[in-house]
């Protein structure tokens, strides 16, 4: 990312240092803000990128919990059935039916 300081800068510079000082002085001073900003918004971004790996889900966590979430529903049916009277009748009615 390239950084131009304003013309105003230079224009001070070249007063009390002449021209080619100043043409150096400037051309550091840009060079160290691109620097800079270069690193900033390549720390920032990676920043950006790690917060977004932590908070958001991939196709290995969706995948994940829907294997959970099938593992709960039978664990849920095996738990009513064998819970609910009504529903042992009714499990044995359609397990004598499919005889």
């Amino acid at each position: 990312m390239s950084v131009t300081l304003p013309i105003e800068v230079y224009e001070a510079l070249e007063k009390g240092l002449g021209r080619d000082e100043a043409k150096r002085v400037i051309k550091a001073f840009e060079t160290a803000i691109s620097d800079v900003t270069e690193y900033k918004w390549r720390t920032s971004k990676d920043e950006l990128l790690t917060e977004m790996e932590k908070r958001f889900a991939t196709k290995a966590d969706l995948a994940l919990l829907e294997a959970k979430m099938k593992l709960y529903f039978l664990v849920l049916i095996f738990v009513i059935i064998l819970t609910n009277s009504r529903a042992l009748d009714l499990l044995y009615k359609f397990l004598v039916f499919l005889k």
